[in-house]
């Protein structure tokens, strides 16, 4: 056989090709993505560290061929939100491009990869493959599974999702809280091999809206979600989630085996949680918006959710995140999830917005017996502990460009808790 160059070989293939089965190729691709380079800079006597946060995602699909869509996304990301200690010396990483091995929380790869199948007269598509795990209870930005999920538009209000994951990851369960793994190097690579299961309903009308949700994690627990929101211009929204922990949970970790466990912080994980909000909103005219809020917990516990915010109701910015693997929040593997532990907040939120530019402010008071986490303690380590502490944030938005903003907050933590950040991002969405 006669041997060829590479170049010689793709000149070949190109020809054969032809400059019309190329064009014919990418004709009708959907790209949707967006980037952002952010900078966090804590202080104060309960946190500290300074840190680069960069991200790009781009997501690519292939739009309706005789009703087949493929599609896939990249993601990269480096840095996190820093804790006492961090340095932001490192963040260029190395030359030539970032080295993620062994980092946890960095990463470059191939997100998600799917197909999917719609059938247009019944108003339903199914996909497989590795998803984007976008729920009430996660979030759609980091969670990932590998599976299938089924969506249905009965009639035009109502959508009914269905869907089974063989093995799925959650951003925030893999470095913290209250299930800590003895080799945090492998964390960022693990994935739960608990089958997840769940049903859906949401329903979206004029001025009232639902949502009522069923998810059950194989040997580990079972959970429920439901939202109900009525008006418009005055709107008042309640939300609901109840999670139920098995007795004896395994949790099937890859990577990590049996070494998953609650001994790194020695409490008792809850076994029953639950956790409501109640927010009233207005918006009188296109340029106002006022939020005020209350959340709530009942059970022994309040971590009901993949992911530590997921969709409830909230306001401030530092609380919820000042360690970056979700222990703080409604996280089911963070402080929410220890026994006998509790959470009260009430918020108060506006938005302003004049020409370009869109101002904020956050106000928000969170007590109750809650093991908040904090990364500097007396001992110069992180440490828990029941605090009542108030957190007032003024932020701005500037939008210089169509899909590009400048972004920028200061934080003010004050009571139990004594810390400030800065908080700036330039980011574009395109």
């Amino acid at each position: 056989m006669k041997k060829i160059s590479l170049i010689t070989a793709i000149a070949l293939a190109s020809s054969s090709l032809g400059a019309a089965s190329l064009e014919e190729a990418i004709k009708g691709v959907k790209v949707d993505g967006s980037a952002f380079i952010r900078h966090i800079s804590n202080t104060g006597a309960d946190d500290g560290g300074s840190d680069y946060i960069m991200r790009l995602v781009l997501d690519l699909s292939t739009g309706n061929k005789s009703g087949f869509n493929f599609g896939g996304g990249l993601f990269y990301h480096y840095g996190g939100t820093p804790t006492f200690g961090t340095r932001s010396d490192g963040a260029v990483d190395g030359s030539r491009s970032s080295r993620t091995a062994g980092i946890g929380g960095n990463v470059f790869g191939v997100s998600t990869l799917w197909a999917q199948y719609g059938w247009e007269a019944a108003n339903t598509t199914i996909t497989g493959g590795k998803l984007k795990l976008a729920t009430p209870i996660s979030s759609a930005t980091t969670d990932r599974g590998v599976g299938a999920l089924a969506t249905s538009n009965p009639v035009d209000e109502i959508t009914i999702a269905l869907g089974w994951f063989d093995s799925w990851s959650a951003d925030n369960q893999y470095i913290g809280g209250i299930w800590t793994s003895g080799n945090n190097s492998l964390g960022a690579s693990a994935s739960m091999g608990n089958n997840l299961s769940l049903i859906g309903v949401n329903g979206d009308y004029d001025n009232f809206a639902f949502k009522a949700w069923y998810f059950n994690i194989g040997n580990m627990a079972n959970s429920l979600f439901g939202e109900f929101n009525i008006g418009k211009e005055y709107s008042f929204t309640a939300q609901v989630a109840y999670t139920d922990v098995y007795n004896s949970a395994t949790p099937a970790l890859s990577a990590l085996g049996s070494e998953l466990s609650n001994g790194a912080v020695g409490k008792e994980i809850s076994s029953s949680r639950g956790l409501y909000t109640l927010q009233v909103a207005t918006k009188p005219t296109d340029w106002l918006l006022a939020r005020a809020g209350f959340v709530g917990s009942f059970g022994s516990g309040y971590g009901v959710a993949l992911n530590n915010t997921a969709s409830f109701n909230i306001a401030g910015k530092w609380w919820y995140d000042n360690f970056g693997n979700g222990r703080n929040g409604f996280s089911w593997n963070g402080q929410g999830g220890i026994e006998n532990t509790h959470i009260n907040l009430w918020y108060l939120a506006g938005k302003a917005s004049v020409s370009i530019v869109d101002i904020g402010l956050d106000i928000a008071g969170i007590s109750g017996k809650n093991q908040f986490a904090i990364s500097q303690g007396n001992n110069g380590q992180s440490e828990s502990g029941n605090k009542t502490f108030y957190e007032i944030t003024p932020s701005v938005d500037i939008n210089i460009a169509k899909g590009a903003k400048l972004s920028a907050y200061y934080a003010m933590v004050f009571g139990q808790v004594d810390a400030q950040r800065f908080w700036a991002q330039v980011s574009y969405k395109f």
